[in-house]
């Protein structure tokens, strides 16, 4: 049973992964202008943010912080490597810090609601149910 449910994990990770994929090549290539920039983009930021996470992750634990604050604190300072990544990564690729910073603000909105509507279609296609607030929300209009 356990082995299923990983399955249905595994494939819901790769599913949203094309979709994320997809959302960072194509805004990539809207701020560029290049499918190899916006291809560098897609596949190098995450890479590097993976190991950041790890590194940094590591360093945390070492200091023993739990807690809801602690891991509040814990995701604002791992965001902001995030940002402080996608933005030196694309302004290494482009030249230009503004395009970079607007890129780097803009697909993480852009898969945020992305991620929203993917997960109401997940809920729909694995259970055949409506999500509640999507429910109530067709009812409604």
């Amino acid at each position: 049973m356990k082995f299923r449910a990983f399955d249905r994990s595994l494939h819901k990770t790769l599913a949203f992964a094309a979709i994320h994929l997809l959302i960072a090549v194509t805004l990539g290539y809207a701020f560029t202008g290049s499918f190899i920039l916006a291809g560098a983009l897609a596949l190098v930021e995450p890479s590097l943010n993976t190991v950041v996470h790890h590194r940094f992750d590591r360093w945390w634990e070492r200091r023993g912080l739990h807690g809801p604050r602690a891991a509040l604190a814990k995701s604002a300072l791992f965001g902001l490597a995030h940002l402080v990544i996608a933005v030196s990564l694309g302004w290494l690729l482009t030249g230009s810090f503004v395009l970079a910073s607007a890129y780097a603000l803009v697909e993480p909105l852009a898969n945020t609601v992305a991620h929203f509507g993917f997960e109401r279609w997940w809920a729909r296609r694995t259970t055949g149910v409506r999500p509640a607030a999507l429910a109530s929300a067709v009812t409604a209009a």
